[in-house]
């Protein structure tokens, strides 16, 4: 028993260390922290009293949907402005049976957004505090909006009461977010505006085809990683191990020289290593059982 505990908490400590950057799903929190305070712990938001929270279809909604490719990252950023400082993308159908599936927990609030879990979902952070969301719910459905605007034929649907700037537009994938954001993902969609570049040099030496999870991230006053910028995302492999993929822009020459150290003896380790070092790009691909991941990432990112 103490050893499969001990394994549990290392494997949590892997996956704590893999979205360190995200704060995953938090954002949830924040924007529905006040929509009903009075509720008990695991009941569903209601929108006031004891009314609960009624569904429509997407066909109900008016106005223009959404259509754009959702299958990676890359796709997300596609949609959204440019400038992001991280961005993640999360493909919750291979989440299960891995330790990511009970990490990430139930995804209660979005049963008040839209009836039912959501499959994938993108999340954008911005220097300056914006953020961008998409999501693709399992089902079509949104819960009846307290209010709606229109902006560009789309269709803005409030999700709170004017106290919380809380919207969605509906289509696959879905936006969520701040009014502000959603609307500048629309000025994207419809060509008005630029969308998010800033990644594709590392994202072109990436493999997304099978990812559970997929992010990256940029170096800035705030975020110190020890490269220009980073991707990283882990697979499921067929035998039941798992695959991590980092790729580095400009990576720093510790970072490099660790690199080279821990993948010299990764045999004594029963770890595989295949490196590629490409111009100003050093991409690592480690294969092992999840618990050894947790180590060796430890171990390189020191």
């Amino acid at each position: 028993m103490k050893k499969s505990s001990t394994s549990a908490q290392k494997n949590q400590k892997y996956i704590a260390l893999f979205l360190a950057v995200t704060m995953f799903l938090s954002i949830f929190v924040i924007y529905f922290s006040g929509i009903n305070t009075n509720a008990s712990e695991g009941e569903e938001p209601k929108v006031s009293g004891d009314t609960q929270l009624q569904m429509l279809s997407f066909s109900q909604l008016p106005g223009k949907k959404v259509q754009h490719e959702f299958n990676s990252i890359a796709d997300g950023l596609a949609m959204s402005p440019e400038g992001p400082v991280s961005a993640q993308y999360i493909d919750f159908q291979r989440t299960k049976g891995t330790p990511f599936e009970s990490a990430l927990g139930a995804q209660q609030i979005t049963q008040y957004l839209y009836g039912g879990d959501i499959t994938k979902r993108f999340a954008a952070d911005y220097f300056d505090g914006r953020h961008v969301e998409l999501h693709q719910p399992a089902e079509q459905k949104l819960g009846v909006p307290l209010n709606m605007s229109q902006y560009e034929g789309y269709v803005l649907c409030a999700r709170a009461n004017e106290s919380y700037d809380i919207w969605n537009v509906v289509g696959n994938p879905v936006l969520f977010g701040p009014e502000k954001s959603v609307k500048s993902v629309i000025d994207v969609l419809e060509g008005n505006s630029s969308s998010a570049e800033c990644f594709e040099q590392i994202l072109n030496y990436s493999e997304p085809s099978g990812a559970i999870f997929q992010e990256v991230v940029k170096r800035d006053i705030f975020i110190d990683i020890p490269a220009e910028q980073w991707y990283k995302d882990l697979k499921k492999l067929d035998d039941g191990s798992y695959s991590q993929t980092s790729i580095f822009l400009n990576p720093d020459e510790n970072l490099t020289k660790q690199i080279g150290i821990m993948a010299a003896n990764c045999s004594e380790r029963k770890v595989l290593y295949d490196v590629m070092t490409e111009g100003n790009i050093t991409k690592l691909v480690i294969s092992a059982d999840f618990e050894s991941l947790n180590n060796e990432t430890a171990m390189i990112m020191v």
